[in-house]
């Protein structure tokens, strides 16, 4: 066993797993004697490189990459779709911040012209950039190129080598509220990124940059053959041939998606707008698409797998729900950017599989599905509180860390446990319906049922009924959204089932743990009701034992209910608000 600090890489036979805190899996490695691509950076230049892969997808087949072209559309209509402001980068040292109306007002350029731009997505570090906008423009405003940050530079040396004459970086186009404290721009264009990302041509994928005075280009290409030989014992035979350790994950997993700068919750949600992304990484340059992704190394490491499903137009609820566990692992400079970042998704997608509903990262078309979230760690009592301050604690966005979602058995049965009789929601910016919650409260019929349930996370479910511990076993988890007191003795909790998964063998069964409140916090839906919070979620897995006899099974008779009894004794149907 090979270990490093927090890493550790163990060797069985032939392969390798190793295991670290910064890996979202575990990576199988594989031995053998020659590393599994080899590529020479030296061989190509990475704009030429981009731009090879940018005219591929632009110009190639439109059966292949038709969903990266837009329709086209008349002036009209791409005015009110353009970026309030762009960087004009055809002036050679100059570059000129330009508001993209006064130009097509001044007949300066079209909105054809303008809408031919590219997007910059990197890591803006713990220091701001000196020259990020922090005023209204009142004329174009000048920058000299080799006074600005490097990452800037090289992403004006690939938007001049694709031939694309326009730019946009944030820092350099929206007014920065932390220049002097002012959010009015920012509340404006920030909810507008979506359209910034979605009309681009491209975005440039800064990967292995760090901050913006890194640069990216002289990286690219330094990692291209990350491999290890391990001299092997000596023979008789003389030496033998060198063994050499190199991954089974595909390079664009490697490179990209576990990236440092693509953990950032702004860059997700500026990844699955865009039409096109070039990726630039230590092992080279990556195009992903709409389409398809293309990789510079080889092409046996080619990731073939259709990703189109899981751009934003083309999201299902699944889609979704797979995104927020990702995007909920988001690191952020303000947590409170959480929901505003997410906004830009929540526009795009599809009206008719989403509806017009939603609530601080929830779907009220599918509310009973999206309520079902689980924090990986709980929240400490001081971080639960600011947090609630942008979301209702329904939310997943009520907690700081990462969720996740069931991994429900699909089956001949699903079914809804409770019944929504209203949502109320006051957002903290009228300006941006999909953004921060002040005020967020669920009105709901629902079973509750006091159990006792111990502090920690594994549960186990105590059957009261004679004769079910000999044809049914399960196993319980409960995540809870904020640490409770720990204790040696079970305590009594407040709990609601949500719903019923499964088939004939095995069902699932999750329910919310809820605290009452000492007074209500909406006076309006609550009346009579009992205002309660969320403080975690349970997963109840029961299946029949193997073995068990005819005549027991019998008693059982309409199963999926008759285990709901036994899971939540004596629960009485009650109409609550959770806030």
């Amino acid at each position: 066993m090979l270990r490093d600090h927090n890493k550790e890489i163990v060797l069985s036979n032939n392969e390798v797993y190793s295991y670290g805190p910064e890996s979202y899996f575990c990576y199988r490695l594989h031995i053998g004697s020659r590393p599994r691509y080899h590529y020479d950076p030296a061989l190509e230049h990475p704009v030429l490189r981009a731009r090879e892969l940018l005219e591929a997808c632009m110009l190639g087949d439109k059966h292949e990459h038709g969903l990266c072209k837009p329709s086209e559309v008349d002036s009209s209509v791409k005015l009110p779709c353009l970026p309030r402001r762009l960087l004009d980068i055809s002036h050679g040292n100059v570059v000129l911040t330009l508001d993209t109306q006064e130009w097509i007002a001044r007949n300066r350029a079209t909105a054809d012209d303008l809408s031919k731009y590219c997007t910059l997505s990197y890591r803006w570090g713990k220091q701001a950039p000196a020259c990020m906008l922090s005023t209204q423009l009142t004329a174009d405003r000048v920058l000299i190129l080799v006074s600005m940050p490097q990452t800037f530079q090289d992403a004006i040396i690939v938007a001049r080598g694709l031939g694309i004459r326009f730019l946009w970086i944030d820092a350099l186009c929206i007014i920065q509220p932390s220049a002097h404290g002012d959010y009015t721009d920012w509340n404006m264009e920030g909810p507008r990124m979506w359209l910034v990302y979605q009309n681009a041509i491209c975005n440039i994928s800064a990967t292995c940059s760090e901050q913006p005075s890194d640069g990216f280009l002289h990286k690219v290409g330094i990692d291209y053959n990350p491999h290890c030989s391990v001299p092997a014992r000596a023979t008789n035979d003389g030496p033998g041939e060198p063994l050499v350790i190199s991954t089974n994950i595909p390079p664009f997993h490697a490179s990209v998606v576990v990236s440092n700068l693509n953990r950032r919750g702004w860059v997700a949600q500026e990844r699955l707008l865009s039409r096109r992304i070039l990726h630039f990484t230590e092992e080279g340059v990556f195009r992903e698409c709409q389409e398809s992704k293309e990789y510079e190394i080889d092409d046996n490491e080619v990731d073939d797998r259709n990703v189109s499903q899981h751009h934003v137009s083309l999201m299902m609820l699944g889609d979704w729900l797979a995104f927020i566990e990702f995007y909920s692992q988001s690191q952020f400079t303000l947590q409170t950017d959480r929901l505003i970042a997410l906004s830009s998704i929540a526009r795009s997608v599809k009206v008719e599989r989403f509806g017009h509903q939603y609530y601080a990262g929830i779907w009220g078309s599918h509310l009973c599905r999206c309520l079902s979230w689980s924090s990986t760690t709980p929240c400490s009592a001081t971080a639960r509180k600011w947090c609630l301050d942008i979301a209702p604690s329904w939310s997943w966005a009520s907690v700081t860390g990462g969720i996740q979602y069931p991994l429900r058995q699909w089956g001949a049965h699903s079914e809804s446990l409770l019944e929504i009789l209203g949502v109320q929601t006051s957002v903290a910016e009228a300006s941006n319906q999909y953004g921060n919650i002040k005020k967020g409260a669920l009105k709901l019929r629902a079973l509750l049922c006091n159990i006792p349930l111990p502090t920690g996370t594994d549960i186990d479910i105590p059957y009261n009924e004679p004769g079910f511990t000999d044809v049914l076993e399960s196993s319980g988890r409960i995540n809870w959204d904020e640490d409770q007191e720990p204790s040696t003795t079970m305590k009594v909790y407040t709990v609601i089932p949500l719903g019923i998964y499964g088939c004939s063998e095995t069902a699932m069964y999750d329910a919310l743990v809820i605290t009452l409140l000492p007074s209500p916090d909406d006076e309006d839906m609550s009346g009579s009701c009992g205002v309660y919070r969320r403080i975690g979620h349970i997963e109840w897995y029961v299946q029949k034992k193997r073995g068990f006899n005819d005549e027991n099974s019998a008693c059982l008779g309409s199963e999926f209910h008759v285990w709901l009894d036994v899971l939540f004794p004596h629960a009485t149907e009650q109409t609550i608000v959770i806030t």
